[in-house]
């Protein structure tokens, strides 16, 4: 308790800094070297976050990812399939992946994914590995979503982004259908997004759902690891 308290205090006063009249808000880099700080106040061993290394290239930087998660993610053609979330960050996952389609409409369901799919195979359009962020937008269920996992197939790699929608019911129930998917099958990797975000509201816009500029290089950073890791 007292290491988080530091760290939130030490992340506090990063963000009220002015440097030449500059609001300085904290960056990926900031938060290693405040979590960092707060293992040496506290006698704490550094986390794997913090002490995980990190390209020295302006991609590596940008999105705290190491060379060699660059390299793989540089080689992945991925499929997208997502609601607003992925509209925002698109862009940037633009440039960590070799090729990204993205298929991502704001206030989407989850039960629009099988219909785009059959389109995406129809077409031979759908990558060995797919991105799914959807369950922002309302409930699901166990069969709509082990049916979107069958009809993608076995053959392909599926990243499942969980859901971070404040207030919303359906946003613990939907995580763990998404977490029970990724367990039952060996090709589903689940992108745990609200753990990572959770304790993080300068990451998101005024509603706190969707992530803005900083927060879509942390969204890029948290599916980019869980990808470099698993992707085909």
């Amino acid at each position: 308790m007292q290491h988080k308290k530091i760290i939130n205090w030490a992340l506090g006063l990063f963000a009220v800094v002015f440097i030449g009249g500059a609001f300085i808000i904290p960056t990926p880099t900031i938060k290693k070297q405040v979590v960092t700080l707060s293992n040496m106040l506290t006698g704490n061993a550094q986390t794997k976050s913090a002490s995980r290394s990190v390209a020295s290239s302006k991609l590596g930087q940008k999105y705290q990812l190491s060379t060699n998660e660059l390299t793989a993610l540089s080689k992945l053609k991925v499929t997208g399939v997502g609601d607003s979330i992925m509209v925002r960050t698109t862009p940037d996952l633009n440039e960590v992946f070799g090729s990204f389609n993205a298929n991502a409409k704001v206030g989407r369901q989850v039960s629009a994914a099988p219909a785009i799919i059959t389109t995406l195979k129809n077409n031979q359009k759908i990558a060995k590995n797919v991105l799914i962020n959807l369950g922002t937008n309302g409930p699901t269920d166990t069969q709509t979503i082990d049916g979107i996992i069958d009809q993608i197939g076995s053959d392909h790699q599926i990243f499942w982004v969980n859901t971070r929608v404040p207030g919303k019911d359906w946003q613990d129930t939907n995580n763990q259908l998404i977490a029970a998917a990724a367990k039952k099958y060996t090709n589903v990797h689940l992108v745990d997004w609200l753990y990572v975000s959770q304790d993080n509201r300068n990451w998101f816009i005024d509603d706190n759902l969707h992530p803005n500029t900083l927060g879509e290089r942390e969204y890029t950073s948290t599916v980019g690891q869980v990808m470099a890791k698993y992707g085909k």
